[in-house]
């Protein structure tokens, strides 16, 4: 082959593959060097809490080398950290993670890491926490008036003798009354619920204990057991075994049939519980509520392998 001609042809090749490679630079630098990203999918952009109240948090990390720890922070200072059960991580990693409400607006955020250490972007959702009506109502501290600097009124007795003097009784400063106790109004009502183990696995069922409230004085009798959701869904994926029993006057709390588990294998799945019981005349279902009308209580958590 002519040296001439070889040299072009060797110079038209060197040209294209530097184009090939500059072209894989970028897809590369994407691959290799990409962020993981996160998206929160409850609670709601604006959501109201009320003080005190269990704020639940669900939100899903995805990253191709694998999600092995994801942040919660509010107002930028991180409350919580949590990690997948496979050391290594998950491509996909969708979990709960619980802040208690304080007063205020509160701009709750969440940050994912992959194996290589790189952070996501931070998903934020901006939520208002409202204050519990016992301290809207505080006792009132005004300031005692002193009985010595009250004016005295003098009245005149004519029949008095001239050496009687009339003697001011001093009287102990009165005392705000206290704020009186809220009670619940006639019913019977679900106050809480919580369940052992608190991480359940798959394949062994959890118990549910529900405290209840009857303030109605009397004993009832109701037909019982517990719903559960997956977060995303308004239908629920499972429920215990219906059981019927006697509710006393009073708080107490009872436990549901432990027959309810997620099957076979599988990664962490976040549920919600719920409280309901069924009335066999209607063949009609309703959930507890809380004394102060908030809805039903809740428990979040997660099955794990």
């Amino acid at each position: 082959m002519d040296t001439r001609v070889f040299r072009t042809f060797a110079f038209v090749m060197i040209l294209v593959s530097l184009g090939v490679l500059a072209c894989d630079v970028p897809f590369l630098a994407s691959t290799l060097g990409g962020k993981p990203t996160v998206t929160i999918q409850s609670p709601a952009n604006g959501s109201v809490f009320r003080e005190g109240e269990e704020v639940i948090i669900q939100s899903t990390a995805k990253d191709q080398n694998g999600i092995v720890r994801v942040e919660l922070a509010v107002d930028g200072s991180v409350v919580r950290t949590d990690a997948p059960p496979v050391p290594q991580g998950q491509a996909s990693f969708t979990l709960i993670q619980k802040w208690k409400a304080s007063p205020g607006a509160h701009t709750l955020s969440v940050r994912a890491f992959n194996a290589s250490g790189t952070a996501s972007d931070p998903a934020f959702v901006s939520v208002s926490v409202a204050i519990s009506s016992a301290a809207a109502s505080p006792v009132p501290t005004g300031p005692l008036a002193d009985p010595t600097s009250a004016p005295t009124l003098t009245i005149p007795l004519p029949t008095l003798s001239p050496t009687a003097e009339a003697t001011a009784t001093r009287r102990p400063p009165t005392v705000p009354p206290r704020t009186p106790t809220v009670t619940a109004p006639p019913g019977v009502w679900a106050l809480s619920i919580r369940m052992d183990p608190a991480e359940p696995k798959r394949g062994a069922p959890p118990t549910f204990y529900v405290t209840f409230l009857n303030s109605t004085g009397k004993l009832a009798q109701y037909r019982w057991f517990v719903y559960v959701y997956r977060p995303e869904e308004r239908r629920p994926m499972g429920e215990t075994s219906k059981i019927p029993n006697d509710f006393p006057p009073g708080t107490f709390e009872l436990p549901a049939p432990a027959d309810w588990a997620i099957r076979g294998p599988g990664p962490c799945e976040p549920f919600v519980a719920r409280v309901a019981w069924h009335d066999r005349e209607s063949n009609q279902t309703t959930e507890f509520s809380k004394p102060d009308g908030s809805g039903s209580p809740t428990v979040a958590f997660q099955v794990c392998p």
